[in-house]
């Protein structure tokens, strides 16, 4: 792991360790992320895919919704910087793949 952006993502996950299942945290960003890219560009099913983004932002406090919109922005970074399986990456630095 010696992406500096891989290691800020790992580190902003991890700061919900203690108070969430960090495999839930993760599979959450993931779908508020595709939620929020996706009503970025297509209004036909916002509302519907709004109430979903709501409903998962309503189980984290501010300071998590923060983080999510933190990992965006280093997972955007990284990409930029060179493109690559930059979720792969963090999911493996996250020990999932030998968890699950």
């Amino acid at each position: 792991m010696n992406s500096p952006h891989l290691k800020s993502i790992v580190k902003l996950f991890e700061n919900c360790r203690y108070s969430h299942d960090l495999y839930v945290v993760f599979g959450d960003w993931c779908e508020c992320a595709a939620i929020s890219m996706s009503n970025a560009v297509d209004l036909a099913n916002f509302e519907k895919r709004e109430a979903r983004y709501l409903e998962i932002a309503r189980k984290y406090d501010a300071r998590t919704m923060g983080d999510f919109s933190k990992v965006m922005g280093e997972v955007v970074m990284a990409l930029e910087e060179k493109p690559h399986d930059i979720l792969g990456a963090t999911f493996h630095a996250l020990e999932f793949h030998s968890a699950r």
